[in-house]
């Protein structure tokens, strides 16, 4: 991958960031989608504060 070298970013934070994908990337995919779930509990609550959810926004039960 080429990089602009007038970046404002450190190349080790890339670098870093990169690191850190590949490790996600080879996660199982249940390690995976716990982890999208667990981002969107997180979220839920903030977007609800702003507005009211729109239908397709709202959270399907998934908990066991």
């Amino acid at each position: 991958m080429e990089r602009n070298r007038a970046t404002a970013v450190s190349p080790d934070l890339i670098e870093s960031k990169e690191a850190w994908h590949r490790v996600q990337a080879s996660w199982p995919i249940r390690e995976k989608v716990r982890v999208l779930l667990e981002l969107q509990r997180q979220d839920l609550p903030l977007l609800e504060k702003q507005r009211p959810l729109r239908a397709w926004e709202k959270p399907w039960p998934v908990e066991p």
